[in-house]
């Protein structure tokens, strides 16, 4: 069974499946609100308990299901909903139509990083730095900058902005908080400033700023960039997989 829920729905917060997918999820459900396209679904048990989650917003899906998840039920809703750009678990991206790319899942299991210098967090800093590091084109800097925006008005996001020589964002990232994970995404540098570590700089500030909060830090990334992150700290922590154009949160670019 699929129910249509309260994006404050308590059983949101237990509900299982992929870690990574359920704290983006978590965290996409705080953003919900009138005027907005986004709603969250429970996949329900024979019981009634819940066994996966799923939400839907503007830009894309994100599902996942636990062992005790109807996968039939649950891929043919999925497939209603539409081709959006999303990311869903092992076991529901091969029932579902369109092309799927396998990105690995990596959490941060070095030591404590040193707490950093940082910019005043800005959305608009960061949504400048994503376009001029190429990561985004440059006619979607506002909406990007907007829907940082929402997220962290929501309480749902934190933003982490690393200066240059002369006190300039150079390098940032966003990090999506479920209820215990932190999905860090959105990390960019600009172009004129790579090469000088500012983009390291700052995926170790997102790490840092996800543990002062006690949350578990977590990306997902192309297949091949897992091993300049193991370098740093992270360890292989499953997968996801991937339909799109990378919209859905620009995990670990």
């Amino acid at each position: 069974m699929i129910a249509l829920v309260s994006p404050k729905d308590p059983r949101l917060k237990t509900a299982p499946g992929e870690p990574l997918l359920l704290g983006m999820i978590q965290g996409l459900a705080k953003t919900a609100g009138p005027g907005l396209s986004r709603e969250v679904w429970l996949v329900l048990s024979p019981e009634g308990t819940p066994a996966g989650a799923i939400c839907r917003t503007e830009a894309g899906l994100w599902a996942t299901a636990g062992e005790a998840a109807d996968l039939s039920e649950a891929a043919a809703f999925l497939a209603a909903l539409g081709d959006l750009p999303g990311m869903a678990d092992k076991r529901l991206a091969p029932l579902l139509p369109g092309r799927w790319e396998r990105r690995p899942v990596l959490e941060y299991r070095g030591p404590q990083p040193e707490e950093p210098v940082l910019c005043a967090p800005s959305c608009m800093a960061l949504a400048d730095c994503s376009a001029a590091a190429g990561a985004i084109p440059q006619q979607d800097r506002d909406a990007l900058y907007a829907e940082l925006h929402l997220r962290i008005r929501r309480g749902a996001a934190q933003v982490v902005l690393v200066p240059d020589d002369r006190g300039e964002p150079a390098a940032g990232a966003a990090s999506l908080l479920g209820e215990t994970e932190a999905v860090i995404g959105f990390l960019a540098c600009r172009r004129d400033r790579q090469g000088r570590g500012y983009g390291t700089a700052a995926l170790m500030a997102a790490v840092w700023a996800a543990l002062e909060q006690g949350k578990r830090p977590l990306l997902a990334c192309r297949e091949g960039l897992a091993s300049f992150y193991t370098s740093w700290g992270f360890v292989p922590a499953g997968a996801v997989w991937e339909r799109g154009d990378d919209v859905t949160n620009r995990t670990g670019r």
